[in-house]
């Protein structure tokens, strides 16, 4: 198996329970990691070696699920939601502490164990769909309010299901506009996905699969095959990943090898110094394994070991790999491939030193990285080199 560069930034274990991870830019302009393990939320900010714990809350019971985003206004910076036994919750960092900002009316018995965000009819603002695994739905809620002192979340729409909720994600389509939604959810044993698209009517279904192979543990989407469209994947209970390609249908096209005893962690993103897409899975062994798009060979590109039985994992918008373990831990990984350079900048060096090095510009460090302004970098900021 090809072999991948992989450094542990950061690592930080003994927290409470099972560890939930996501990045968003919280206070600054490079992004933070939020974790959550029990009833505590972590806010971690970048430093020169790595990352530093800068506030964290209790926030009174057990934390299902998060997502980092939700922004009041355009511009403004990210905030966490939070999913919990009976509702959903907004937190955000105001002036060095994680407070509350907003939930939603109780659910009894909800258990909203998986969240996600987004833009579902095109008014420029972030709705949160909550996937509770207590009942056979899916929430939508909606963000009010300009001011935190004024901020509300109230219920936009609330979708049955021919099962128990499990996972959801958002998804682009060929031909739709807006994102797709996909929910995995459970009914007599087995997993089943539906998609979702919003319209002026409300929801209309879309493609949908009864009777899986395996039980949904894991449900990601991305740029992962050929084509303009992005594909789901998801993890089965028994160790295999696939991915399926949604055109009028939700079509197979891709299983894995056995990566283990199951898959509860699923993610894609563009990891430091590659410019495709990478299918990033993790397993209760502990190991962590990369599908390089496009996704074809059912061996993964690479494999490194965690150390911990991995439970949650999340791509930064520098490339770095958010981990939360089963036992307590959180880590950050820089991970690329054979193909991908990387350089992590140092106290004093700029752009131009920077290109001067590696023999290239300093416009197509910008262009590769998505730079807004040359003159703001950090150090133990990830740059990818061209």
């Amino acid at each position: 198996m090809p072999l991948v560069t992989a450094e542990k930034v950061f690592s930080l274990p003994g927290l409470n329970g099972m560890v939930q991870v996501d990045w968003g830019a919280l206070t600054g302009a490079r992004e933070n990691l939020v974790a959550a393990a029990g009833p505590i939320v972590y806010l971690f900010t970048a430093s020169n070696t790595g990352y530093v714990l800068s506030s964290r809350a209790d926030v009174g019971t057990q934390v299902l699920s998060l997502a980092a985003g939700l922004p009041i206004s355009n511009g403004a910076v990210d905030n966490i939601v939070l999913g919990m036994e009976d509702r959903v919750a907004l937190y955000g960092s105001r002036q060095g502490a994680l407070v509350r900002l907003a939930e939603t009316q109780p659910e009894p018995g909800a258990r909203f164990a998986d969240l996600a965000l987004a833009d579902l009819d095109g008014d420029g603002r972030e709705e949160i769909i909550a996937a509770p695994e207590g009942m056979a739905s899916l929430f939508f809620y909606r963000l009010f309010g300009q001011r935190d002192a004024d901020l509300r979340l109230e219920l936009l729409a609330i979708r049955l299901l021919p099962g128990t909720a499990q996972k959801v994600v958002t998804f682009r389509r060929k031909g739709n506009a807006t994102p797709v939604v996909a929910v995995a959810y459970r009914r007599n044993g087995h997993s089943g996905l539906l998609t979702l698209i919003f319209t002026e009517r409300g929801f209309a279904e879309g493609p949908a699969l009864a009777d899986l192979p395996a039980l949904v543990t894991s449900l990601t989407a991305g740029d992962l095959r050929t084509g303009p469209e992005e594909e789901l994947a998801w993890g089965g209970s028994d160790g295999f990943l696939r991915i399926l390609e949604s055109d009028g249908s939700l079509t197979p096209v891709f299983t894995s090898d056995n990566l283990g005893s199951g898959i509860p962690a699923l993610t894609a993103g563009r990891l430091a110094g590659e410019s495709t897409v990478t299918l990033v899975a993790g397993t209760p062994e502990g190991y962590i394994f990369g599908y390089r798009s496009p996704v074809e060979n059912s061996a993964p590109d690479w494999a490194v070991r965690a150390g911990s039985p991995v439970n949650d994992l999340a791509v930064s918008g520098e490339g770095l790999l958010g981990l939360g373990t089963a036992d307590g831990g959180v880590q950050v990984w820089v991970l690329s491939g054979p193909n991908g350079l990387i350089h992590t900048v140092r106290p004093g060096e700029t752009l131009f030193t920077i290109a001067g090095r590696y023999g290239t510009t300093v416009q197509a460090i910008v262009d590769a990285n998505m730079i807004a302004d040359p003159a703001m970098i950090f150090p133990g900021q990830i740059l990818r080199i061209p």
